[in-house]
């Protein structure tokens, strides 16, 4: 291979592994320079008050810092020609992160420090992102609730999108997320997961952390509780069941699966099933899950 031919591989191979501009790297003015704090706070007194107490403030202060990662204009950008030209809104390019902006635009930011955060690795695959929702949808970033600055704290942030979840919790049987006895971030993480439903843990394990009455490894498993979960069975946030199933009647569920079933078994008699069949999650003793 010759050497001119080799450089201009070479050259496609940089520009093909090269990050296009961002929307808001576009945005900015030619020519606009980083003005400073001092600049910014003139106009946006309550703002700058705010964001001084946040760990925002303490993160990105320092003379020593590049200007690019200082303070308000490591997250808004260059704001001198904002200034210049008397501020307001859409003047000036600066990175606004209002709603009308892609939710993708709205977090780069933001993923420019936290990427390297062990719990952000699956962010933008995971559903939230998936879903158009941004950073700062959640987090409020002059000031919100909490180390994390969320704009809320759980379960009432995640109950603005989530209604139908939240609706949940006030059926006879729930997990006591109302109560403030488990909570939301419990059992999902909202950044991502490789799990479904965002959760934090395998649905087995994550569940065992609490109930761990029902925890194997059994010499009797339950094939259908190994192969399809928890979640086969239970309602993970409300039911009007008891225990938290699917079904009313215990038979109901089982015969799910059991559709070929002793004869006897069908009488009224025999709809619970669980009275008999009470090591339902696995048994050391019992291939049937019969008491000992």
């Amino acid at each position: 291979m010759s050497r001119s031919r080799a450089l201009v591989l070479a050259l496609l191979a940089a520009a093909a592994c090269a990050s296009p501009p961002s929307p808001e790297e576009a945005a900015a003015p030619p020519g606009a320079t980083y003005a400073g704090n001092e600049t910014c706070t003139t106009c946006h007194d309550d703002a700058a008050t705010s964001f001084a107490k946040t760990i925002h403030a303490r993160a990105l202060a320092g003379e020593t810092r590049p200007e690019a990662e200082r303070g308000c204009e490591a997250c808004h950008g260059p704001g001198s020609v904002h200034a210049e030209e008397g501020g307001g809104k859409g003047v000036g390019g600066l990175r606004e992160f209002v709603r009308e902006e892609p939710a993708a635009a709205r977090s780069r930011a933001c993923l420019g420090c936290h990427a390297s955060t062990g719990r952000l690795h699956e962010f933008l695959s995971g559903g939230h992102a998936l879903s158009q929702v941004a950073c700062t949808d959640c987090h409020r970033m002059h000031g919100g609730t909490g180390q994390a600055l969320l704009a809320a704290a759980p379960p009432a942030l995640c109950d603005g999108c989530h209604q139908d979840v939240r609706l949940t919790f006030a059926l006879p049987e729930r997990h006591k997320v109302p109560e403030g006895v488990v909570g939301c971030l419990d059992c999902h993480e909202p950044h991502g997961s490789r799990h479904h439903a965002a959760l934090r843990d395998d649905e087995d394990r994550l569940c065992a952390t609490c109930h761990v009455d029902v925890q194997g490894p059994f010499v009797f498993e339950h094939a259908g509780l190994l192969t399809e979960g928890c979640t086969r069975c239970h309602e993970p946030h409300g039911s009007v069941n008891r225990h938290l199933l699917v079904r009313q009647q215990t038979a109901q569920l089982c015969l799910e699966c059991h559709t070929t079933t002793p004869r006897d078994h069908v009488q009224p008699a025999f709809r619970d099933c669980t009275r008999c069949h009470v090591a339902i999650h696995g048994s050391n003793t019992d291939p049937h899950f019969l008491a000992p």
